[in-house]
């Protein structure tokens, strides 16, 4: 789940996924994975279910309920003969990461259902919209059976467990949701238009809204109603075209120059604010990628 100012362009992240999960490996970056999503992102959800009363009441409203976390993807609670799937699937069906996005939907829901209930449940049937389950495979038990190449992503639940009542703290209960807005359509266009032009200047504020045909004013106005701001858009606008650059074989140097840096070492920092990674090492990630 996005706090408030984040904004995450979607080509880099999928190849952020390939970097960590490489350097990490499948086992603990699904850990990992679980572990985040148990210990910060469903808890700040939990609240929007208080006005449900069982598990299968909240699922039949998933789709509004989990639109923020799965952005761009079609989640919702499905009966097929007498048995019930969560399911989902995303914009991109041939991404290169998808694997990756069946394992986080089937991490996701595992974690949610046991929270809602504070019981521990793993599923025992799950369909793959992919043909590849290695990933998937490790993340479950070895008795859970597997299907690939099925229409979405789905992960059946079984009937006692829909009946069962939703079992949350009062504390938590009585928090508000927090407000979380991913990157609209506004946010969106604003990335692409201003993107060619990061390849040959270090936009300003005044620069990005004189292109945009907006006054400044205008343009902060827009972006801060959709919970982000000029800087971070051109943050990710940085990050996104300095990715592009380390993939076409550019060195450091040439791609902090390119991007208005004329520091290499801001450029890292910047990059590294974005990302967690230093773009060294995210290029020599690159690189061992390619040489697989």
């Amino acid at each position: 789940m996005l706090s408030d100012s984040d904004f995450i362009p979607l080509e880099p992240f999928n190849r952020l996924i390939d970097i960590t999960s490489t350097q990490l490996g499948i086992t603990q970056f699904s850990a990992l994975l679980a572990l985040s999503f148990r210990k910060h992102i469903i808890p700040q959800l939990l609240p929007t279910f208080s006005k449900y009363h069982t598990v299968g009441e909240a699922l039949g409203n998933i789709d509004v309920i989990l639109s923020k976390d799965f952005p761009g993807s079609n989640v919702w609670l499905e009966r097929k003969q007498d048995k019930s799937w969560f399911c989902r699937r995303p914009p991109f069906e041939h991404s290169p990461v998808l694997e990756w996005g069946e394992a986080f939907a089937i991490i996701y829901i595992i974690e949610l259902i046991n929270a809602l209930t504070r019981k521990q449940w793993h599923p025992t049937n799950i369909k793959l919209q992919g043909r590849e389950s290695d990933i998937v495979k490790s993340i479950l038990p070895k008795q859970c059976r597997l299907s690939i190449e099925q229409g979405a992503t789905s992960v059946c639940i079984p009937n006692h467990m829909l009946t069962t009542p939703l079992s949350l703290f009062s504390q938590i209960l009585r928090a508000s949701p927090t407000t979380v807005e991913w990157h609209t359509s506004f946010t969106d266009s604003v990335f692409e238009l201003l993107r060619p032009y990061v390849r040959e200047r270090n936009l300003s504020l005044e620069e990005a809204a004189e292109l945009l045909n907006f006054s400044v004013r205008t343009l902060q106005r827009n972006l801060a109603k959709e919970k982000t701001s000029f800087r971070k858009v051109k943050e990710n606008l940085m990050f996104t075209v300095a990715c592009e650059l380390m993939e076409e074989g550019h060195n450091l140097t040439y791609i902090s120059n390119q991007l208005g840096y004329h520091d290499i070492s801001k450029f890292s920092r910047a990059f590294k604010r974005v990302s967690g990674l230093a773009p060294s090492v995210y290029k020599k990630s690159i690189i061992a990628l390619h040489s697989q």
